[in-house]
This record gives C-alpha cells, structure tokens and sequence, in this order.
C-alpha cells in the first residue's frame, strides 16, 4: 500500500479531514502535500495545519471536524474528546429553535484547556477552560463521532457573542423546558463563569428568571408586561395545593387574592402534549372555584390594557375560591 492509499483509508475515516502531521505520519513527503494543495488541486487548506483531501465547499460535518483537528495540540494526531465543541453547534444539534440548522452555523466554538496556546482562526472561535480546572469538563462522543460538551456549557460560552438578548433568553427557556439541561446547573455556569459574562445584561436576566420561576420566554415578556403595568410580582410556577393535596402549577398566580394567569399559545409549548396540559391546567383551577385570566402573547403584545385591567380587578377584589383551603410552594431549581 502507497502512503497515498493509506491517506484515502484515513480520510475516509475521517471525513476527508486530516492535519499535516497525520500525513507526514503516513509517510506523505511535504512536496507532495505542496503540490496537492496547490491552487486548482486535488487538496485545499482548510486552516492552518488542517487539510481536506477534496476540493470544493465543506459540509457542516466536515467544518466541525476541520475546527477539532485546528484546535488540537500541534503536531499530535487528534484524539477523542481532546478538544470539545461548545457554542452554537452543540445548541443546533440538539435541535434548539433559536440556534438555527446546524449547516448554518458560520462560527464553530472549540473548547480547549487553559494551559494551550491556540488563538481563534478564520471560523474557529477559542473558548479555555478555567485556569482553576485540571483540564476540560467532561464531554461526550456525538452521534457523529465528535466530541462535544453539554447544553448548558454550550450556552454560557456562546452567551457572550449573542448579540440578541431576546434569542440568548429564548435558548435558555427552550433548553430548561426541554430539560435538554437543569436549571440548576445553567445557572451555575452563567454566574460561575468569567466575571464579563456573569454581568451582561440579558445573562443577568436570565439568571433572574432561572431563579424566580419563569420557565418560557413567552412568561419572561409577560413579566415584563406586568411591571410596566404596575402590578405586584406574582409567583411563577408555583406548586398549588388544595386541602393538602396537588391542585396545579400556573404560570403565575398571587397568593395574596388567589388569582392565576394563564398564557395560552401553541408557538409558544413545544409538543401539542404541552398545550393540552395547559388546557387542563386552567380547567383545574377553574373548577376549584379560582379566577383565571387567559391571554396569548400575542393579546399581551397588541391588548395588553385589556388583560391589565382584568387582573386589577380580580386582585382588588380578591381573595377568591376557597383561599383558606390553599397552600403552595416554589418549585426548587433543578
């Protein structure tokens, strides 16, 4: 077998991406890795000490696994979880609406150790762990076979370099519902990491919501209704019980006049399943005698005085139902 036989077997292996020591390694002389690359060859650089061995654009896969082996230490072969995805990429594999199809991905984040020497390239961007930890977080092999990190570090890598605060908020939201990653440990990372990253503003705010309740950005900007219309912060999904026993978990309800909102939207739950619960939700605390005010976003976007109004006068008026019966609790971040 030539050595170029044994690079067609490797590169196949690999998705036609291999870096320059492999080919040495596989006894490629440099002159003939020069004249392959050459302009109109068989070969292209891809990124500095990165080669596909085809020419024309690179799939999604094939951009990934160019980022991996770039970010790998110089001179070595990559190895198996070395180097791990983060950002964007990871939140479009697992399939979050906000981040996009993952052959869209323009940036691709690499994770590397604190100690390593490699700077952002082209469309790699270089995120380090912390300096306190040994080496990287643990990660997992993709179906794909690379080698990637979890939702929530995803997210508090990529929170940054978002400049939409509305988007980062909704991944986050998307995320937790889907239980793609704990609550718990998302806010871990957001306020546990750099210093710069734990004082932006929509990671501040996500961080809020994380640990008042809000699960859904559809909740978020229902809040954010509520203060400008003056009213008292409400418990968001809070456990309720009746006589001791689980009545229902609202979006939000006020303890004090046993009121619940309720947000009713198909874009806004991800599985028909979710809408039905809501139905039902809502049919549960009607039934218990307890007054529910039920709008869509879109009512709290474009008739939101309409929806105001009726839950000052529900609160004016309140306690409602059989209050003296009610007990209710925080659900814990987790």
């Amino acid at each position: 077998m030539t050595p170029l036989d044994s690079v067609r077997l490797l590169g196949a292996d690999q998705q036609h991406i291999v870096t320059r020591a492999q080919l040495i390694e596989h006894g490629v002389p440099s002159g003939t890795i020069a004249h392959r690359l050459r302009p109109g060859g068989p070969w292209q650089r891809v990124l500095p000490r990165v080669i596909c061995l085809q020419s024309g654009r690179l799939t999604a896969h094939q951009r990934l696994r160019a980022a991996l082996s770039y970010a790998a230490p110089k001179g070595e072969r990559p190895r198996p979880g070395a180097v791990l995805l983060t950002g964007l990429a990871v939140l479009a594999d697992a399939g979050l609406t906000g981040a996009g199809h993952p052959s869209d991905i323009e940036v691709v984040d690499v994770l590397i150790p604190a100690g390593r020497r490699v700077a952002s390239r082209d469309f790699v961007r270089v995120h380090r762990a912390p300096a306190r930890a040994s080496g990287l977080p643990a990660g997992f092999e993709r179906d794909d076979g690379l080698w990637s990190v979890g939702v929530g570090r995803a997210l508090a890598d990529v929170a940054p370099h978002l400049t939409s605060g509305r988007q980062f908020r909704a991944l986050c939201a998307e995320a937790t519902q889907r239980r793609l990653c704990e609550r718990a440990d998302l806010l871990t990372r957001l306020l546990g990491g750099p210093s710069t990253t734990a004082a932006l503003p929509h990671v501040q705010q996500v961080a809020d919501e994380l640990t008042c309740g809000i699960y859904s950005i559809a909740e978020s900007e229902a809040r954010e209704l509520l203060r400008r219309g003056g009213l008292p912060e409400p418990l968001w999904n809070p456990v309720l019980m009746l006589d001791g026993r689980f009545l229902a978990i609202p979006d939000a309800f006020w303890p004090q006049a046993c009121v619940a909102l309720e947000i009713d939207s198909r874009a806004w739950h991800l599985r028909p399943a979710d809408y039905e619960r809501t139905l039902t939700r809502g049919n549960r605390l009607a039934a218990a005698r307890l007054p529910v005010v039920r709008a869509t976003p879109h009512q709290l976007r474009t008739d939101a005085a309409t929806v105001l109004r009726e839950l000052r006068t529900l609160l004016a008026t309140g306690p409602h139902g059989p209050y003296h019966r009610l007990s209710w609790a925080r659900q814990r971040i987790g």
